[in-house]
């Protein structure tokens, strides 16, 4: 059984709009008498949106959902009148890393960028002296607005 979605102007100028199950196989037909200037219809499928399960339908007190999203549904609705969207994982840029060897000779300060955030975190002393502001930072910083 197919879903259609379908539109027309009511007699205030107001789109109406009401899903129809349709039998599959039998063209989408009505009596375009009466319902106004505009009619529009297309096929509609709910959209489902996750990375990892796939949708389900469950029948609960006479009522079907999609599930885990618990949206209720047309009760005539199967798994083609859904479509699943599958979010593109996000890629995570990779982190600058400084190594800088103290004035001393003695220690290495690492400096980090962190490209998704804009953070940027230093193990030298004066970071925390200077608020999070230290010579590395700054240099770090300005090499990326360059």
């Amino acid at each position: 059984m197919a879903i259609w979605e379908f539109s027309n102007l009511n007699k205030h100028g107001n789109i109406r709009t009401r899903l129809i199950p349709w039998p599959t196989g039998k063209a989408f037909g009505f009596n375009p008498k009466g319902f106004g200037p505009y009619i529009g219809a297309r096929r509609f499928k709910y959209e489902y949106k996750h990375e990892l399960l796939p949708p389900t339908l469950a029948v609960i007190s006479g009522k079907k959902y999609i599930m885990p999203l618990w949206q209720e549904v047309l009760m005539e609705t199967t798994l083609d009148d859904i479509q699943w969207i599958k979010p593109k994982p996000k890629k995570i840029a990779k982190t600058i890393v400084i190594k800088t060897l103290s004035s001393k000779g003695d220690n290495t300060y690492t400096t980090r960028f962190y490209p998704d955030t804009g953070k940027l975190t230093c193990t030298c002393p004066g970071t925390w002296m200077s608020n999070n502001n230290c010579k590395h930072i700054k240099k770090l910083r300005n090499e990326q607005t360059n």
